[in-house]
């Protein structure tokens, strides 16, 4: 076990998501953007990267990263930006001190993907973001407006995906937080698909699925759902 900025720990040095809410974040709800006519949909946002974080604890980085990168607007970006423009960036943004950025003391990693989410508003790669808050509205938002990134806790069970393809936590043990990408969701089958940042070679060419049920209690557990808006290809 390691300790993360916030006092927090993990089991392994890839799960560095730190849980920080706004009670602000209330009032921008993805909901309100989405017409009250409109029925969930099955939808898939394309990614065709797969950026490998490797053993550093730049989840939110990579998952936000994956964002800009998924449709539906392209933005080119590599490993190096997610660690040095989003996840350094974003420690020092956050309200813990220390990072694992050069010159950084004390040395901690992790940060949140609210510190995230702000970093790309920030630099102009997004005019603004929404979220969602609760099952309902990540299977709305994913399959209306665009892929989201989740914070989530992270069990032991869930390292590698089942060989039915999907995530499961069942009894497993807290491992840690990790931050990763929602696509897509399939409403008749009740699932969601999600594009982790451990490389292609992981699950299913670097994604998996996790049952609406298994994405519920996720949420339910400090969980969290923020889709970047009006993305930018020009900074």
């Amino acid at each position: 076990m390691f300790t993360l900025k916030d006092g927090s720990t993990s089991s392994d040095k890839r799960l560095t998501r730190i849980v920080q809410f706004d009670d602000k974040s209330r009032d921008y709800p993805i909901r309100a953007l989405i017409s009250d006519e409109a029925t969930p949909r099955s939808y898939t946002w394309r990614c065709d990267a797969w950026l490998d974080q490797g053993m550093e604890g730049a989840c939110v980085g990579f998952s936000l990263s994956h964002e800009l990168i998924a449709r539906p607007s392209v933005v080119q970006v590599d490993g190096t930006f997610a660690r040095e423009k989003v996840y350094w960036e974003a420690q020092k943004k956050d309200p813990w001190a220390g990072g694992a950025y050069p010159g950084a003391s004390p040395f901690y990693e992790g940060t949140s993907v609210l510190a995230g989410v702000e970093v790309l508003r920030k630099m102009g790669y997004i005019q603004e973001y929404r979220w969602a808050f609760g099952l309902e509205d990540l299977v709305m938002a994913v399959g209306h407006k665009g892929p989201a990134v989740l914070g989530v806790p992270w069990y032991d069970t869930m390292f590698e995906p089942h060989g039915c393809g999907y995530l499961h936590i069942g009894n497993g043990t807290a491992a840690g937080g990790h931050a990763i990408l929602c696509k897509g969701v399939n409403v008749k089958k009740e699932y969601f698909t999600l594009h982790n940042s451990w490389g292609k070679s992981w699950g299913n060419n670097g994604s998996c699925k996790i049952s609406w049920a298994d994405m519920d209690r996720l949420l339910n557990e400090q969980g969290e759902a923020v889709i970047p808006l009006t993305r930018s290809k020009l900074v």
